[in-house]
């Protein structure tokens, strides 16, 4: 199995001190979109038609804006997410998701607490017997149906923690966050109180597990150059 680090999209906010804790305050900041392509493609030429599976972290617009472009996967995320963000079950706050992305009726997985013991965290099969190392991680706090993805790759586990956290200093001890994106982060959060014990949650997986885990998130392009440039997952 390999995986492909894909950058789906780049957002450039002035003060880029402020967002990615070096350069300039009138400098633009960078910000990716990560994605992990893991291989279930023909050829490498990422034919829609080829794509079967889409497991999504949370439904926020800048995450499931590509479900449309591949109308025939079966789209995986944790029931809590789709009963906010499609069913309206629960009560989402206002103007959180664009439900145009999935008006074409996208062939819905859900996912629940539970499952497999994953270094201390609950995961489950995401695939069941089909794909046994791919894994999704309840990690709420960004949103409430918010998850990891995690896939093994011979001995080694890489998990996309999506927006469990933004910045890589958020990982480390003592915590780093630069200003205007800890601000971001804390108006994004649906649980703050849940994500920050997450995030301690991830930073003793790192502490503890981090020869065996690799750990990045969804916008970090420090954490995305890694993987493309040098993680032994790519």
């Amino acid at each position: 199995m390999r995986i492909h680090h894909l950058n789906t999209g780049t957002m450039c906010p002035l003060g880029r001190r402020l967002v990615n804790g070096t350069g300039s305050l009138f400098q633009r900041a960078r910000m990716v979109c990560h994605c992990l392509l893991v291989e279930q493609v023909k050829a490498l030429g990422y034919s829609s038609e080829d794509v079967r599976h889409l497991l999504l972290t949370h439904l926020d617009r800048d995450h499931a804006g590509g479900i449309p472009d591949f109308p025939k996967a079966e789209v995986h995320v944790h029931r809590r997410e789709y009963e906010m963000a499609v069913s309206q079950k629960i009560p989402a706050p206002k103007g959180r998701y664009i439900s145009e992305q999935w008006r074409h009726g996208p062939d819905w997985a859900f996912y629940g607490e539970g499952g497999e013991d994953w270094f201390g965290f609950k995961g489950v099969r995401a695939l069941g017997d089909r794909e046994p190392d791919i894994l999704m991680i309840p990690l709420p706090g960004h949103t409430l149906g918010h998850c990891g993805i995690t896939v093994r790759v011979k001995e080694k586990w890489l998990l996309h923690a999506g927006d469990s956290y933004f910045f890589h200093g958020q990982l480390q001890t003592p915590p780093r966050m630069p200003l205007v994106l800890g601000m971001f982060q804390r108006k994004a959060d649906m649980d703050r109180a849940t994500r920050i014990a997450n995030q301690e949650r991830l930073r003793t997986l790192k502490a503890t597990h981090g020869a065996a885990v690799t750990i990045v998130n969804s916008h970090d392009p420090v954490d995305y150059e890694h993987c493309r440039c040098g993680s032994p997952h790519a």
